[in-house]
């Protein structure tokens, strides 16, 4: 039985997170007015924060960029739970291989996350479902809803989180989309992140499933 709202899970994790070191972890290159942001943005510190509170070791991340992401995932790690989790990174470049050789234990994989044998070496990365589906990769319906149905479908991720949901009317749609089939176990963290302009989802992806599975044996 789920003790606790995604709400509150949500807020627990940003307060958990602003604890939690990440000054390694830059944000590096973008596509605004500062070419290169050399520190954390916000929500890595909710990244981290929800992988310490909820224990979560088995991870993958599409759309790798400069590496901060992951960088603070790993940080988020519990002790004694580096030697034993999986974390793979998607992405088609590769970038930050200096910043990348402080953290062996993290699997870069280079390439197209939708293409079939990229797929396919992601899927046979990990051994048993995995925690954690964050993607932060081409904000695109289609795009971001193939990556959902490939990686969630395979791999049944406790849970799913989406960067940017507000960032276009595609992203927008697919998180309207998202947020009827699973109510509230969808939770538009925008705020709890500080990131109201972009937008931050979370999903909890099992909860859902099983309740789906509960609905189906009624019948």
């Amino acid at each position: 039985m789920v003790a606790t709202s995604l709400k509150e899970i949500c807020e627990r994790a940003m307060s958990v997170g602003t604890n939690i070191d990440l000054s390694d972890c830059p944000y590096g290159e973008t596509t605004g007015p500062c070419s290169f942001i050399n520190r954390p943005t916000k929500y890595y510190f909710f990244l981290a924060g929800l992988v310490r509170l909820e224990g979560l070791i088995y991870i993958l991340e599409i759309g790798t960029n400069h590496g901060g992401s992951i960088m603070s995932i790993s940080k988020g790690l519990q002790k004694d739970d580096t030697s034993r989790s999986r974390l793979v990174t998607v992405d088609i470049i590769n970038k930050n291989k200096e910043g990348f050789r402080r953290y062996p234990h993290i699997k870069r994989i280079e390439g197209n996350s939708l293409d079939e044998g990229v797929a396919r070496r992601v899927v046979g990365s990990f051994d048993k479902g995995i925690d954690l589906l964050y993607i932060d990769s081409v904000h695109e319906y289609k795009h971001t809803r193939n990556n959902i149905n490939i990686y969630a479908g395979k791999l049944n991720p406790r849970y799913v989180v989406l960067d940017d949901i507000r960032q276009c009317d595609g992203m927008r749609k697919l998180w309207s989309e998202l947020k009827e089939e699973f109510k509230d176990n969808a939770f538009d963290a925008s705020d709890v992140t500080i990131r109201k302009g972009a937008g931050f989802g979370v999903i909890r992806w099992v909860e859902h499933s099983k309740d789906m599975r509960r609905t189906v044996s009624n019948y």
